[in-house]
């Protein structure tokens, strides 16, 4: 008697709210890879909804960019980003030995670039090509990168640009800035500012009124927070003391924000972010450096005190350290221009060298997140963007049998190489 063929055990399907929920937590590494699973599965990766829930999930990671210049980029790290605690004494540095070059961005190689700005994974690079030049957004997390196109009477890598996200339309905006180099260097240089949204991909003038009577460094990179960009300028009154110009990325508009308060008279030498928050610090020519923080504009809150590296390899320059970022044990990592790298630890109440292997000079440090964004999300049609998942039956079983597969070991299940997520 013939045995009875067994009845196949269907495959549990996973609610459709946890997909996404697991999802989200994965790096842009994988999730790449993972949208080569199924349609909805690319569907659901690619949408503008998980891209924001991605970015702003707690535990996001970010890369330190270092810009050479003539020569590609480097990367350090990658770290995972935590809010630091402050009561963990080690200072463990776990990814920082190593600079790595960063690849599938040959447009910077032997050309003379510079980094503009940044926001939500996208980096704004100005490169010098010897005839018209190029701006580009570019992504180096999912390795895209997109060609803007040029403002009028564009002077290639003095100009100075930043790029933000303007919550109130749901878009990106690339802001041209009037340039000190160009304003000294060029003959009849007009001072003007312009505006390219990603979605209409075109250059609008604001008006003159509008316009700050301030010019900026071509090498200081616009900071990106509090819903604007931040520069650093000279004070018309005194070319050796630093104001603080912001423009709302809304309102488009700019005003000049008070600098943090310092009982020694010291000049702002630096402006930045950590923990994505905005950040200064004074001219620094005592035995400790202040890190300030604001969120309004108005108040600054001392965020922390880092002693100076002492012995005869101590820099006296004025603005020689720029704090990257915190490590997962609290510790924040510190460039020295021309000397390299150190961390220091609140705890610890000290300041150690750390060792990077294949780091000899850098221009630039640009502290980025690792995201999906894709700079060429504004060219889709806003239904195309704001698609959310379809078919949760497939994608449900498709986790499932991921979840099954990674149990059992199929480490080939996911072969397919990343690329353009357009595809």
């Amino acid at each position: 008697m013939e045995a009875p063929t067994p009845t196949p055990t269907p495959t549990p399907e996973l609610p459709e709210d946890i997909i996404p929920d697991i999802l989200k937590r994965l790096p842009v590494k994988s999730l790449v890879r993972f949208r080569c699973v199924s349609k909805s599965w690319h569907s659901l990766i690619t949408s503008s909804s998980f891209i924001h829930t991605h970015l702003h999930f707690k535990k996001s990671r970010s890369l330190i960019l270092l810009a050479r210049y003539c020569e590609t980029l480097l990367s350090i790290g990658p770290q995972q980003q935590h809010q630091p605690d402050f009561n963990i004494t080690t200072t463990a540095v776990d990814g920082f030995q190593k600079a790595v070059e960063v690849d599938s961005f040959d447009l910077v190689r032997n050309l003379p670039y510079y980094v503009k700005g940044h926001c939500d994974g996208l980096i704004c690079v100005v490169i010098n090509d010897g005839v018209d030049g190029a701006l580009v957004l570019w992504n180096p997390s999912i390795r895209q990168y997109k060609r803007l196109p040029l403002p009028r009477n564009f002077h290639s890598t003095r100009e100075v640009f930043g790029l933000g996200f303007d919550s109130t339309i749901g878009d990106y905006k690339v802001v041209r800035a009037p340039s000190s180099y160009c304003q000294m260097k060029i003959k009849d240089y007009h001072p003007q500012v312009e505006v390219l949204t990603l979605g209409s991909n075109t250059w609008r003038k604001i008006p003159d009124e509008d316009t700050p009577p301030f010019c900026i460094e071509h090498f200081f990179q616009a900071t990106n927070a509090n819903g604007a960009l931040y520069w650093l300028v000279a004070a018309n009154d005194d070319p050796f003391h630093c104001e603080i110009l912001r423009f709302d990325l809304a309102k488009e508009k700019f005003k000049v924000v008070p600098s943090p308060p310092d009982t020694f008279h010291r000049n702002v030498s630096w402006l930045g972010t950590l923990e994505g928050s905005l950040c200064a610090i004074h001219t620094q020519r005592l035995s400790y450096v202040d890190v300030w923080t604001s969120k309004d504009d108005e108040t600054w809150t001392k965020l922390i005190t880092i002693p100076r590296m002492p012995g005869p390899e101590a820099s006296v320059r004025h603005s020689d350290y720029v704090p990257l970022c915190f490590t997962s044990s609290g510790a924040v990592v510190i460039g020295i221009k021309l000397e390299g790298f150190v961390t220091y630890h609140p705890i610890e109440n000290k300041v150690s060298k750390l060792a990077v292997q294949n780091v000899e000079h850098w221009l630039q440090e640009t502290v980025c997140a690792e995201s999906l964004v894709s700079p060429y999300a504004a060219d889709e049609p806003a239904a195309a963007r704001q698609h959310q998942m379809r078919s949760a039956h497939t994608a449900s079983r498709s986790l499932w049998q991921l979840i099954l597969g990674l149990k059992h070991g199929v480490a080939n299940y996911f072969s397919c190489s990343s690329g353009d997520p357009r595809q």
